[in-house]
């Protein structure tokens, strides 16, 4: 156990050196893959089995117990260049030459922040092998009012964690990959597939891809195609929905329902929509609507207004009806790469705050675009920069002549309540990144407005904005009785 030194005075802790301007508190260095470790920390098995699937092993961890700030001198403290914030300095053992690092941190209020090495300028460090890695981390303490009973994916309630993250770059036979992390991970562990969606087990990855007789039924009448969004697969996006709900869906569309799984993260729509036509079936004719989420929603809009620009064969689709819900039809900045780290921050915190099914799984998802990251490389994420505002994919998408099909839209303005998460998002995403309303990952207006192409904005009657006292955050609409109801009303 070591005392932090408030005026910014190195602490050496273990293999770990501090620099805590404006920080007091107690220390101490955790062994990895120990017992008493996991327990200190009160991470979870979620966590756990989420960074072994992903191929990261813990370096270090610190623990901070009874954090407290303190008044140091003008110029004493350091701040973070990336988004100007107090904070402090943590420097590391380098994990070696043919690994990466990066650094996963929790306040006592639960907000998580990934953190990558920088150098003297304060500009990401991709070298290796220096024998030492600097991270410049968030020094945020919350109030006693801000500290929940519970913790999420992180740690106990009331400390401080920094825990350092290691990832071989090479594969096996000796092959660099790190800029090929996330394409790679989604092969493996995303792939492409018609699945489908039955009361009995649409939240369930244990169901069969289509077969002929599949085929030959959604081709017999009006069908309803499910499209998940960012890092998901269908039976966590849609698993909030109730089995009546789905029944609805059956009943309606005399059980032609069936979804689209898709990689998210490594591909773009048209990447997505490529494999889509190329895996109907010859001489299959869809009637179909569509409910989307997210991502998802560019696919459904790149299947209904491009169909023209892909070879379909003797396939034919005919897309009527789409339901947004939550879709960057606009776009979201946190596809920028001057946020990417962000976008890992506020998907790895409505986990921590709002759990669902399929936790692993899709945090799994945030520490593999986190090992890309961390190594430079962002030419090997073209699922999200999709969504970049103003980017080539959606000035591409977001012009053209409205025709007979028909737009609907779910959209929200979200804030946390727990006190630590609130203060995060309203002075990260709020202030300093989308300066207006948003769900925390898409803008409100963005998901219905005006944006260039002839089907937008998107009519007063055919949509519905949820406001700060539902509580919808970006992750959990169809939990919602009034989504699930307004979905089928728009879908008659």
């Amino acid at each position: 156990m070591a005392t932090l030194n408030p005026n910014g005075n190195p602490v050496r802790i273990g293999n770990i050196i501090l620099r805590t301007p404006g920080l007091a508190g107690e220390a101490r260095a955790l062994p990895p893959n120990v017992p008493e470790t996991r327990s200190a920390e009160g991470t979870t098995e979620d966590l756990d089995r989420a960074l072994a699937g992903a191929g990261v092993v813990p370096q270090e961890t610190i623990e901070i117990t009874a954090p407290r700030l303190v008044e140091v001198p003008a110029g004493t403290a350091l701040r973070s260049t990336s988004h100007d914030e107090p904070a402090i300095e943590v420097t590391v053992p380098d994990a070696g030459e043919d690994w990466g690092q990066f650094l996963l941190a929790a306040d006592e209020s639960g907000v998580a922040t990934w953190n990558f090495p920088v150098d003297q300028e304060n500009r990401l460090d991709i070298t290796r092998g220096g024998g030492t890695r600097t991270y410049v981390v968030r020094r945020f303490v919350a109030p006693a009012e801000g500290i929940p009973e519970t913790r999420g994916l992180l740690g106990a309630a009331g400390k401080k964690i920094l825990k350092v993250l290691a990832f071989k770059l090479l594969d096996p036979i000796g092959e660099r990959v790190g800029d090929y992390f996330v394409s790679r991970w989604e092969k493996k562990k995303r792939p492409y597939r018609f699945r489908s969606f039955l009361p009995e087990s649409y939240n369930s990855p244990d169901v069969p891809s289509l077969g002929p007789e599949d085929w030959a039924r959604l081709s017999s009448g009006r069908a309803l195609l499910l499209i998940h969004g960012t890092n998901s697969r269908t039976h966590v996006a849609f698993s909030a929905l109730s089995e009546e709900t789905v029944r609805a869906f059956h009943e309606r569309y005399q059980g032609r329902v069936f979804a689209f799984d898709h990689f998210t993260l490594s591909e773009d729509p048209r990447q997505n929509v490529e494999w889509f036509f190329d895996n109907v079936p010859d001489g299959a004719r869809l009637d179909v609507d569509v409910v989307c989420h997210s991502r998802g929603g560019l696919v459904a809009r790149t299947l209904a207004e491009r169909e023209s620009e892909f070879s379909l064969g003797s396939r034919d689709l005919n897309i009527q009806k789409i339901v947004f819900v939550a879709v960057p039809n606009a776009g979201t900045i946190l596809a920028n790469a001057k946020y990417m780290s962000d976008f890992l921050d506020t998907y790895t915190n409505l986990l921590n705050f709002l759990p669902d099914n399929g936790v692993t799984e899709v945090f799994e998802g945030i520490v593999t675009v986190a090992k890309q990251l961390a190594v430079g490389a962002l030419k090997g994420l073209d699922g999200l920069q999709s969504m970049l505002p103003g980017g080539p994919f959606l000035k591409a998408l977001n012009k053209g002549d409205r025709d007979g099909k028909r737009y609907f839209a779910l959209t929200s303005h979200y804030e946390p309540t727990v006190a630590g998460w609130k203060a995060w998002a309203t002075d990260r995403l709020l202030d300093k990144i989308f300066k207006t309303e948003n769900d925390l990952v898409v803008p409100t207006l963005g998901v219905y407005d005006k944006n260039g192409s002839g089907f937008f904005p998107i009519e007063d009657h055919d949509r519905i904005v949820f406001e700060k006292v539902d509580g919808i955050a970006h992750t959990r609409f169809f939990g919602e009785p009034r989504v699930q109801e307004r979905i089928l009303g728009w879908l008659g």
